[in-house]
């Protein structure tokens, strides 16, 4: 592991741990066993390894949401796999995906909704097939995406910090449940 992958890795596990506020370039440089100079000549600042470090992430769910979602077809179905696409990405990437759930990139009065937000773009392309099909009720697309992320989010967290009174399985399950009825207006069973 080079010098530049060792900051990167201890700055992205202080990130998800602490937040980007909370974290110093001295206790990255400490985690990283390296010299605190070293973050500097990778990256501008702080502020630019976590942006790098969103980029990256960011890259990473997206491609596991693509291969989660690709063989699925039918609206319905692929937003189950994106639903549960992100609680995989939570088992294989914690870290990252902590950090990813924790974190707003840029000034938020100029982000762009979904570009701020790695997973809503598939979430929100999903919807709009489902409502173009006739298979899920005219909903507001963005905000939708983001208030099902947002129960994937929380979901994840409470699963995290192991305060759920239910299985993992359960847990899930009720969330892809929650999601799937918030489009389709309660119809399900």
């Amino acid at each position: 592991m080079t010098k530049r992958d060792a900051v990167c890795e201890a700055a992205l596990e202080l990130f998800a741990e602490n937040g980007i506020e909370a974290t110093t370039t001295r206790e990255i440089a400490e985690r990283a066993g390296a010299a605190e100079g070293t973050l500097y000549r990778h990256f501008k600042g702080k502020e630019d390894l976590a942006e790098s470090l969103y980029r990256r992430c960011a890259d990473q769910l997206r491609g596991h949401l693509a291969a989660a979602s690709e063989t699925a077809t039918a609206p319905a179905v692929r937003l189950e796999a994106l639903v549960r696409g992100i609680f995989t990405f939570f088992d294989e990437r914690p870290t990252s995906c902590t950090y990813l759930l924790t974190t707003q990139p840029g000034d938020p009065d100029e982000a762009d909704e979904e570009a701020s937000a790695p997973p809503l773009v598939p979430f929100a392309d999903v919807l709009r097939d489902g409502i173009e099909q006739g298979t899920f009720r005219d909903v507001p697309v963005p905000l939708t995406a983001g208030w099902i992320l947002s129960m994937v989010q929380r979901t994840v967290r409470f699963l995290k910090a192991g305060t759920l009174r239910m299985e993992k399985q359960a847990a899930i399950d009720r969330t892809v449940d929650a999601a799937l009825r918030l489009v389709d207006g309660g119809s399900r069973n």
